[in-house]
This record gives C-alpha cells, sequence and structure tokens, in this order.
C-alpha cells in the first residue's frame, strides 16, 4: 500500500512516496544524496547517523504555533528513524548548517583538536549543536551529557569535552525561549539565518494527518491488520535494519493525544494518565511525573543515551517485554496499569505485573494496543538501582526500583518492588513488599529485605553475569534502597560492616 509523506529537510521540501517502510538514513545517504549523515553502527549507538528533528509539540499535523513557542527540537540517530516517521516535521542534517565559514561549533571541534578521522565529527557538531538550540541548562554538564550517545575511535574524549564545556561557558547567555534562542543562534552564527527563522516556523502539515478518533483506537484498528505498531523504533530497528520491502507500519506518535500527560478520574480512582507515545524524555521532564515521584529525573541519565531517550516510548519499552527493561522496572514499583484499547475501541485495564506472561509473550489481545499508563496519583517516596558494563549504555545485569508511601509516625503504609534480569519477566518482589508493609525501616528490616531478594526470581548465568552474581546484586540493592530513602538513619555502615 502506498502512502505520501511530507517533510523539511534542511531548508528544502520534500513530498515523497511510499510502499513500504524504509529507515530515514538509507533514504537521507541515498535519494537525498546527503552522505554528512554517516552510517556506523546501524543500531543507534554510535551517534555517527545523528540529525536533528523539529516538529510541534502536539500531534502531528496540528495547527501552527505561534511565533515558534509550539516547536520542539530534539537529536535522533537516522538508523533507528522510521522513513514516515518523518511525515510533518523538519529534520536537519550536517549539510544544512553550512555557511560561508565555520560554525562556533564547529571552530571548538577544530580548535580543541576534538576531530581527527573526521568519521563522527558530524555527530558531535549536530548533537552539541541541538544542545545549544533546545538545551534547558546551558552548563558543561549538560553539554557533556549532549554528547553521550557519539562515540570516537580516535581523540580519547579530552579534546572533545574541552569543546563542550567551552561552548557551554560561551553561549551561557543564550535565551530561554526558543524564538529569541533561535534569532541568537541565527545572529551568532550558529545556524545560518535563514535555517534558524524556518526553525520558527511550523513544518509542512503532514500528508496524512491523524485522525481525531478515541486515543489508542487508530493504532489498535492497524494493529489488528497486518501493519507493524512502531513506537520510537528505537529497539525495532535494531532488530531489523534492514526493513522488508513492503513493510507497512503504523506510528502510535500519528495517533490523537498520544503524547499526553494528564490528571484524571476514571474507574473509580485517581491517575496521572501518560500517552503511549510519552518518550522517555518527556516523562523524566514532566512536571507532573516529578511532582507524584520527587526526584525521579536524576534516574534519566541512567537509561541510554539523550538520542534514543528522546526517542523511546514508554509504551515501547513496555511491549517489548525485555525482562531487563528500566523504564518497565520503574514503572512496575509505581504501581502502573495499562489502558488498552481493541479496534472498535473497547478499553480494559490491566495491572502492568499482570502484563507479563513468558519471556516476550504479553496479554495483549489480537487488535488490541497501549493506549496509555496511568500511575495512582498518590506521591511516593521512590529509588532506583542498577548494575551494567557501562553505567549509562549498555543492558544491565539488574535492576530493581522501590516506591514507597508512609504513614505519619514514619511508617511504611505501602511498599511496592520491582526487580530486573532475574527471571523471564520482570518481577514484582511479592515477599519483598509483604515484609516491608506496616514496617518501621531498620537495618535488621532491609538485611532480611536482601535475603528475600536474593532468593526471589530463576537469574541464569550469561554474558552480563552469573546468577549467583545476580542474587547478590538484588540483596545489595535492597540495602541501597534503605540508605538512598532514608538517609537520616545513616544506615551504610551497618549494612555493609
Amino acid at each position: 500500500m502506498e502512502r505520501s509523506i511530507r517533510f523539511r529537510l534542511n531548508e528544502t521540501l520534500h513530498e515523497i512516496r511510499l510502499s513500504g517502510e524504509r529507515l530515514a538514513l538509507d533514504w537521507i545517504r541515498g535519494e537525498a544524496g546527503l552522505k554528512g549523515t554517516k552510517e556506523g553502527c546501524r543500531e543507534g549507538d554510535c551517534g555517527a547517523c545523528l540529525v536533528l528533528l523539529g516538529g510541534l509539540t502536539g500531534p502531528a499535523g496540528a495547527s501552527a504555533p505561534e511565533a515558534g513557542g509550539g516547536m520542539e527540537w530534539y537529536s535522533a540517530t537516522a538508523c533507528t528513524l522510521a522513513l514516515s516517521d518523518l511525515d510533518g516535521r523538519h529534520v536537519i542534517t550536517i549539510e544544512g548548517l553550512a555557511q560561508a565559514g565555520l560554525t562556533p561549533v564547529m571552530s571548538a571541534m577544530l580548535d580543541e583538536g576534538a576531530s581527527q578521522c573526521g568519521f563522527c565529527s558530524p555527530g558531535f557538531v549536530l548533537a552539541l549543536t541541538g544542545f545549544l538550540v533546545s538545551g534547558r541548562h546551558i552548563d558543561p554538564v549538560a553539554a557533556m551529557t549532549a554528547v553521550e550517545g557519539n562515540l570516537c575511535r580516535c581523540t580519547g574524549y579530552g579534546s572533545i569535552r574541552r569543546a563542550a564545556v567551552r561552548l557551554a561557558l560561551e553561549f551561557a547567555d543564550l535565551p530561554d525561549d526558543l524564538p529569541g534562542r533561535l534569532a541568537e543562534l541565527g545572529r551568532r552564527g550558529v545556524l545560518p539565518p535563514s535555517l534558524a527563522a524556518l526553525m520558527l516556523a511550523a513544518p509542512p502539515p503532514a500528508a496524512r494527518p491523524p485522525s481525531p478518533s478515541t486515543p489508542g483506537a487508530a493504532t489498535a484498528a492497524t494493529a489488528a491488520s497486518a501493519a507493524t505498531v512502531i513506537g520510537g523504533g528505537t529497539d525495532y530497528f535494531v532488530r531489523h535494519p534492514d526493513p522488508e520491502p513492503g513493510l507497512q507500519t503504523v506510528l502510535v506518535d500519528q495517533t490523537p493525544a498520544a503524547r499526553r500527560i494528564e490528571s484524571l478520574q476514571a474507574d473509580g480512582a485517581d491517575w496521572l494518565e501518560l500517552g503511549a507515545a510519552v518518550t522517555t524524555s518527556q516523562f523524566f521532564a514532566s512536571a507532573a511525573v516529578q511532582a507524584l515521584v520527587p526526584g525521579i529525573e536524576r534516574f534519566a541519565d541512567e537509561i541510554a543515551s539523550p538520542p534514543i531517550r528522546n526517542r523511546a516510548t514508554l509504551a515501547g519499552n513496555i511491549a517489548n517485554a525485555s525482562p531487563i527493561a528500566d523504564l518497565t522496572a520503574m514503572l512496575l514499583a509505581l504501581d502502573a496499569c495499562l489502558v488498552l484499547v481493541g479496534p472498535a475501541g473497547a478499553r480494559r485495564l490491566l495491572r502492568l505485573d499482570q502484563f507479563f506472561l513468558a519471556y516476550k509473550k504479553i496479554d495483549l489481545q489480537p487488535g488490541e494496543a497501549i493506549a496509555a499508563i496511568r500511575l495512582p496519583a498518590e506521591p511516593v517516596r521512590f529509588n532506583f538501582e542498577k548494575v551494567a558494563r557501562r553505567a549509562r549504555l549498555d543492558i544491565a545485569s539488574a535492576n530493581s526500583a522501590l516506591a514507597v508511601r508512609l504513614d505519619g509516625e514514619g511508617r511504611i503504609r505501602q511498599a511496592v518492588c520491582s526487580a530486573g534480569g532475574i527471571a523471564a519477566v520482570p518481577l514484582r518482589l511479592a515477599e519483598v513488599e509483604a515484609l516491608l508493609t506496616d514496617a518501621l525501616p531498620s537495618v535488621e528490616l532491609f538485611r532480611e529485605a536482601g535475603r528475600l531478594a536474593a532468593a526471589a526470581g530463576t537469574p541464569q548465568d550469561d554474558v552480563r553475569g552469573s546468577s549467583v552474581y545476580r542474587r547478590r546484586l538484588l540483596e545489595r540493592f535492597m540495602w541501597a534502597h534503605a540508605i538512598r530513602l532514608w538517609p537520616q538513619l545513616k544506615l551504610e555502615k551497618a549494612l555493609f560492616s
């Protein structure tokens, strides 16, 4: 089945017809002939194919924003980006930054010796340019975070760090509002002025705007056909780097309200509801989520890299059913429920821990799709732990999250504890939850919680660790939860003595 998509690439409008899904990387390098977007790992890990994506903060095809206020810009890896997902968006490659001379970002890279063979340089330049466009905090720490998704085999990174810090200090005075910031970046040569002006304008309307039907129903209706439902594509295109000819897809973020985060009363309870296409970045940056789970934003950097967080969706992470998924572990501890919608609009509510049936087997009926994720609206105290070879980018050996609610005397009124990497599915640790409920935090309590956690599940030996190692991790995770959630009790010495 053919379909049209319409988007802006750098400063040029394109409308093309697709007979099946393709990777944006292949079209950019092939038909568009823009070779500065490099093909490296083809797994979203190296950042050589980085592009900047712009779109309206609402669903694709929505009305134009006023003065650019409704636009958002973020980095993404073109090797995990569906070409059809460019519909109604603005894409910038390294060629789009070209001017008569070097931009300040390019000059910083050159002056600090941050480019040697040059293969990775376009990705670094775009990552740092995107940081200046959309970074909430223009400081050295945030600049280093912006390039976490980029790899270099030549420099040893010291020169890249110097370039990133230099830019953060040089541009610390940028305006906070997007229109003012883009205008200033155009004036100071970071962006061509003509491109900066276009980045304020709404992208071209999508060739196929989303239907205003019930949220999730459009995705579910397509799921009932032969089409493949894709969230951000950050896992699907790693497993399918060369999509089969004629592959038909439906993207969850083309459905109405798929990125909403809102409070509501439904099914006899108060909830914070998150649309299926809310991304990892949006989840951690949400003021509503932060109010419900104070401090949760500090765990954002422990999950993937910025370009992946910018694309990976909550529903995609859940439906992928990985037994070691970090977001799933967090959502399990937050006692999440799923809103599932069928092709005819029929809805059912299912607890997240009941969704996972066996390894990679989920309770999703034919034609159903995840429409939203609901969290109970009562605030919690929360902690998350994981161990991986690379703390921020690798699949973890094991992980765990704990959410508690306390009574007026400091007693644990409710506890929800999760663990990943110790069974065929992500688990809730029922025995640990029962032990902690109605108890006062103490060394003895969490020593026993550690023993129960270490005995849970059926961990296996693999390249990320032995079963014995994983059981020991789960024990220490319980101790870490106690130390971080009750720092005033100074449990460190007693637990680790």
